[in-house]
């Protein structure tokens, strides 16, 4: 029975290994969910093939390394969120167990085969057959081990110190890896003694040239882990990226309209402008439509207008050269305009002072107020408007920013990334 997916219509599904299914590597498993076929016929499949040459051993060996492992089941973003959060608990699934029998009769099927066509005189050498068989249970053993090591936690006594307590904590594994090792290195030494008399010179060249394929071939199923591991790292980074982004975007305009329309509650016409104008934001920064500015200068001006109208307040803006607005010049805009906002909700003064700088190889935002400023270090984590919009946001996208605050000199925000 194949395995439930939730798959688009038209999508093509996607060839992995399922491990939970698995008997070794989940090459069947996932063969199986592919074509459509019971894994039980793919199973004796692979073993008729692997009986004549071991060709389908090679070729199971083989998918094993290229086939990903398959990804569990993720769940939605609220769900997931509740069980980080100890508010859902999830019952862990039981693997499900090899079928013994099937496994039996698959073994004396296998066996059987070989014998026959060894027999017959169709198959290897003898000398070269146990040389592979060597080679392919080494690899198994060792390639298995890849598949399902983790970072589970020791059950090793505390007592145990230095590499002595993980080695018995995970004894299995140091079992497996080393007949693992240990047939592999049976299995070059069959090779060297398969092969006929080469001399000193080619006879050593040929054993540490099987030797080297060996731990190559035991050692590539972890570096595919590792590059996996850092492809998955890469992209979780990426989304938390988007996620922040999304936050201090959210914070930046719609927080702040929904506060402007609490305090103008008794103007029906002003409420209406700010909640039109909003969507018109919200609207082109969902489907991707950029600002009708295009360079710095443009920008910070947009922004001191816009946040004119909005609080009563005059922002004097002075750049000094420009550059064309990139991605990462627009994070720098989006911050210094919280800067302005806070200056204009927060500061009581009646003028913020705005005055952008662009050099060579970096720009530099000043922002500053007169008004009543305030301990940055008192800010409340929560407050996503300082720490969120402004220095998460500039420090994300690899900025700088720094806040110089006095109860009577007011605040100065400065904002600086290279370009």
């Amino acid at each position: 029975m194949t395995r439930p997916e939730l798959v688009a219509p038209g999508e093509p599904r996607r060839l992995d290994r399922p491990l939970d299914r698995a008997w070794l590597g989940g090459v069947a498993a996932g063969l199986a969910d592919q074509t459509g076929l019971p894994v039980l016929a793919v199973r004796i499949l692979f073993v008729v093939v692997g009986a004549w040459r071991l060709v389908g051993v090679g070729v199971y060996l083989g998918l094993w390394l290229a086939l990903p492992p398959a990804e569990p089941d993720a769940n939605a973003p609220g769900v997931d969120a509740a069980t980080r959060q100890n508010l859902r608990t999830v019952a862990a699934r039981r693997p499900r167990t090899t079928d013994v029998g099937q496994a039996v009769a698959l073994g004396v099927i296998g066996v059987g085969l070989v014998w026959l066509i060894q027999w017959l005189g169709w198959g290897l050498a003898w000398d070269w057959w146990a040389a592979a068989v060597a080679a392919a249970v080494g690899l198994t053993l060792v390639w298995w081990q890849a598949d399902h090591a983790g970072p589970g936690r020791s059950d090793a006594s505390p007592d145990w110190r230095g590499l002595l307590g993980p080695l018995v904590a995970h004894w299995t594994t140091v079992v497996c890896l080393g007949v693992g090792l240990g047939l592999l290195g049976v299995a070059v030494l069959l090779t060297w003694w398969a092969v006929p008399d080469l001399g000193a010179f080619w006879g050593t060249a040929l054993a540490v040239g099987a030797a080297v394929v060996a731990v190559v071939a035991a050692a590539a199923p972890w570096a595919v882990r590792t590059r996996r591991a850092f492809v998955r790292a890469r992209e979780a980074k990426l989304l938390s990226d988007a996620r922040a982004d999304m936050a201090a975007h959210l914070h930046d305009s719609v927080l702040q309209t929904l506060a402007l329309i609490q305090r103008q509650a008794h103007h029906p016409r002003e409420v209406v402008r700010l909640a039109r104008r909003q969507e018109r934001q919200l609207r082109q920064w969902l489907y991707g439509a950029s600002s009708s500015a295009q360079t710095l200068r443009d920008a910070l001006h947009e922004a001191a207008q816009a946040i004119e109208d909005d609080f009563d307040v005059t922002v004097e803006c002075v750049t000094v050269g420009d550059v064309a607005l990139t991605a990462r010049l627009e994070q720098l805009v989006r911050a210094a305009r919280e800067a302005i906002v806070n200056a204009a909700k927060h500061s009581g003064a009646p003028v913020v002072d705005v005055y952008a700088e662009v050099d060579e190889d970096s720009v530099e935002v000043f922002v500053r107020d007169r008004g009543r400023g305030f301990d940055v270090d008192l800010v409340a984590e929560d407050r996503m408007g300082v720490r969120g919009s402004i220095l998460e946001r500039m420090a994300r996208h690899h900025g700088v920013a720094r806040i110089r605050s006095d109860a009577e000199r007011g605040t100065e925000v400065s904002l600086e990334m290279r370009l």
